[in-house]
């Protein structure tokens, strides 16, 4: 029997040289085949009983075939896969010029068979929260629900508390509504007088609506500077009666009480009611008609 080079021997049992060389568990069985002219079958039966036969998946062998037979369809292979985990980072709110993670997810995806819900899982667990500390993509789209929810509820949270949930969000083992829902005890712990309407779905920011209108207009200040953040506000927000009971305080003593504030008295509501006092005095003595 003719002497077999090494390239032959793995042809002769459907493989290359390359994955000879790459898997030397499997070389050296080849060698041992050859040797023994076993049949195709026997091979096959002997191979999977080796420990890389054991430890590597269908879809990881098929790889390992296509990685040491055919290096141009491999690169495509590799090239397309990289620009789509790219792609799947930039909608996630992942890095996407990171080339180690991109590598590492697509070789999950290529050796592992790990699908794109799979690595959303991933990205998301490793949201990346840029300048300003804020994330790009889908991510960014719901740390700005979350803000813009906390802001409606008249709640701050700090910025890793926000991102914390942004991930856990993205990897899908909470809910954005988990976090509103934290959100919604704040905002009912704030202002225990209206946790009726807050749990009945109302936002403080609608219920704080006719406060920061009447503080607007009485203070004479641009509505978009009065929010639920001003300690006026979150007085009467969290005010409690006479007899102790949280509520929020009566539109009419507010508005009275924003009268006694330093504030008022630069105003030109103030002034002209001073000036209404003086007039209606000066006619009480008969000095204008």
């Amino acid at each position: 029997m003719p002497t077999l080079s090494r390239e032959e021997m793995a042809e002769k049992y459907g493989y290359t040289l390359a994955f000879m060389n790459a898997y030397p568990e499997i070389g050296q069985l080849i060698e041992k085949a050859v040797k023994g002219d076993w049949t195709a079958d026997k091979f096959q039966a002997q191979l999977r009983n080796t420990n890389w036969w054991k430890s590597t998946s269908d879809q990881s062998r098929k790889m390992a075939a296509l990685w040491t037979s055919d290096p141009a369809e491999w690169a495509q292979l590799w090239n397309n896969t990289q620009h789509h985990v790219m792609n799947l980072l930039a909608a996630q709110g992942g890095d996407a010029g990171n080339w180690d993670t991109i590598n590492a997810l697509s070789s999950k995806i290529i050796w592992e068979s790990w699908d794109d819900e799979r690595i959303r899982t991933e990205i998301g667990s490793n949201v990346v929260f840029g300048s300003g500390g804020f994330a790009g993509g889908k991510a960014g789209e719901v740390q700005q629900e979350l803000n813009s929810y906390a802001y409606s509820m008249g709640v701050r949270n700090a910025d890793w508390w926000t991102q914390s949930a942004v991930r856990q969000i993205m990897a899908g083992s909470q809910t954005i509504e988990t976090y509103k829902g934290q959100m919604r005890d704040q905002a009912m712990a704030a202002f225990p007088g209206l946790s009726e309407q807050i749990k009945a779905g109302q936002t403080v920011q609608d219920l704080a609506q006719p406060y920061m209108q009447s503080m607007s207009q009485v203070l004479e200040i641009a509505p978009g500077q009065v929010n639920l953040f001003d300690p006026t506000i979150r007085n009467a927000l969290s005010f409690k009666d006479k007899s102790g009971v949280a509520t929020s305080k009566p539109l009419w003593q507010f508005q009275n009480d924003l009268r006694q504030d330093d504030r008022w008295r630069k105003t030109q509501n103030a002034q002209d009611s001073v000036m209404g006092a003086a007039h209606n005095i000066l006619q009480q003595f008969g000095i204008y008609s």
